[in-house]
C-alpha cells in the first residue's frame, strides 16, 4: 500500500485540505492548488488555468453547477490529464469563472476513484492519500 500525507495550508485564517495538482493539455504542464472537497462531485478551477493550459474553452460542453449556497453557475467541461501526488489520471474538469471561493476545488468524479482511501484528519490538518 502506498500512502501519501499532506498538510493542510493556512489561508485567510483556516486550515484548509489546499493540495499541489498539476494539470496537463497539449504539451503545456500548470501546476496549481486546490481544495480537496469530499462534498463536490465534479472539480471546478478558474478560467485562468485553462487559459494558461491553452485550452479553448469555446469548444467545451457548457453545463450548469449547483454551487454551496443553492444557486447555480455556467462552467465549461473539459477531459484532462490531471497529475495529484504522482498518480496521473484522465480527469473530467469544469472550469468557472463564477465559482467565487478564492480557490479551485477537487471533486469526487475521477480524483477521489484514483485512491483506495482519502482520509481527512481534521485533529491534524492533514490529508492522507492510499492507494495499491
Amino acid at each position: 500500500m502506498h500512502s501519501v500525507i499532506i498538510r493542510y495550508q493556512l489561508l485567510h485564517r483556516r486550515w484548509l485540505p489546499i493540495i499541489p495538482v498539476l494539470l496537463r493539455w497539449r504539451g503545456v504542464s500548470v501546476r496549481s492548488e486546490a481544495y480537496l472537497d469530499s462534498g463536490a462531485f465534479y472539480s471546478i478551477f478558474k478560467v485562468g488555468v485553462a487559459a494558461e493550459l491553452g485550452v479553448d474553452l469555446s469548444r467545451a460542453k457548457e453545463r450548469m453547477f449547483v454551487v454551496a449556497d443553492g444557486s447555480f453557475i455556467p462552467a465549461k467541461l473539459v477531459k484532462l490529464p490531471v497529475e495529484l501526488v504522482g498518480k496521473r489520471k484522465i480527469a473530467e474538469v469544469a472550469f468557472s469563472d463564477r465559482l467565487n471561493i478564492g480557490f479551485n476545488l477537487l471533486g469526487r468524479k475521477d480524483i477521489f476513484e484514483s485512491f483506495d482511501e482519502v482520509i481527512f484528519r481534521e485533529s491534524r490538518r492533514e490529508i492522507e492519500l492510499r492507494w495499491a
